[in-house]
């Protein structure tokens, strides 16, 4: 089976093709805007030099790569995703780099670790959707946060001539980037509510102590609807909750930690989740009271608190019935 690894560019789309033999079937540079990933491609098919099951291997680069990947997938293409790290720890020691010789580098990649493709499917572009107006939401976010921040206090320090022009335009942007913010919700609301069984499943997850609906929509996002990462152990390794020893022989390398190899933006949502519950009376509290009481510092004992969401997050999906919390007297 012949293998394509394309190194993807705002501009360029790099794309090198082996045969089973590790032969060079191709190398050639072509625009990033689809069609001409196509028009590659389809001679390739049409000269029997690449076959209908080929396998096409390329790293994930958010939304640079969402073209080339469409484009693939509708010509019946194998298209694999994978991610830049496995790619670059599985080549041992490289010298040297250019987008030719990353595209034959993912191309050598896919060829050597078959047993490590990951398929995707349509599932796959339905959720980058999704992903893409999560991750405008948070952009918005952060820069109303920005914003609010001005106006309520370095507004106190500025000229008084220039304060209330900037005030003014201030209050502008909040009220324009709220409007946005309420268009972005009401998009990825529609999103959910438009597959009932995703729907529902959302519900069970807003039933768990301390989730909202922030923490929910991107449980939705990263699973793909659920159909990955549902294992409670998987996912908090995903979040970068899990820690991991440190240790040589008889030397031990520092406490043991959590990875930073992590979805950074599900572990803060989390985090958030996690410093809601433990504010309200019940087993969530008791857990994090128990865990102090152990001799844990207070961020391992938060960290443990993330994991047991993730935990009954699982479960909630995997039982199907709403979390039903343990609730304590004060």
């Amino acid at each position: 089976m012949e293998v394509i690894g394309i190194d993807v560019s705002k501009e360029h789309l790099d794309v090198a093709m082996l045969d089973p033999a590790c032969k060079v079937l191709l190398e050639q540079r072509v625009a990033n805007d689809g069609k001409a990933l196509g028009r590659l491609l389809r001679s390739m098919l049409r000269k029997k030099v690449l076959r209908e099951d080929a396998l096409v291997c390329l790293e994930a680069t958010g939304h640079y790569g969402y073209r080339a990947i469409m484009t693939c997938m509708e010509m019946g293409l194998h298209v694999w995703v994978a991610h830049p790290v496995d790619i670059q720890l599985s080549l041992g020691m490289q010298r040297g780099k250019s987008d030719k010789v990353d595209a034959m580098r993912i191309a050598n990649y896919a060829l050597k670790h078959p047993e490590k493709a990951l398929v995707i499917d349509g599932n796959y572009l339905r959720f980058e959707e999704l992903k893409a107006l999560l991750a405008s939401r948070e952009f918005f976010v952060r820069e109303r946060a920005k914003c609010r921040g001005q106006l309520t206090d370095n507004l106190r320090f500025m000229p008084a001539g220039a304060a209330p022009i900037i005030e003014r335009e201030l209050k502008r942007q909040i009220r324009a980037l709220d409007k946005s913010l309420a268009e972005l919700d009401a998009a990825i609301d529609a999103f959910i509510k438009a597959d009932g069984q995703l729907s529902a499943k959302r519900d069970l997850l807003l039933s768990v102590s301390g989730v909202g609906p922030a923490v929910a929509n991107e449980i939705v996002a990263v699973t793909r609807g659920f159909t990955r990462l549902i294992n409670p152990r998987k996912l908090a390794c995903y979040a970068g909750l899990a820690p991991f020893e440190h240790s040589s022989g008889k030397s031990i390398r520092g406490r043991t930690r959590v990875s930073h190899r992590a979805n950074k933006r599900l572990k803060s949502l989390l985090h958030l989740a996690a410093m809601a519950s433990v504010r309200v009376h019940g087993s969530i509290r008791d857990f994090y009271r128990r865990k102090l009481a152990e001799g844990k510092k207070p961020i391992s004992a938060i960290n443990a608190v993330r994991g047991k969401i993730v935990h009954h997050l699982c479960a909630v999906l995997r039982s199907g019935n709403p979390y039903q919390p343990y609730l304590q007297e004060p």
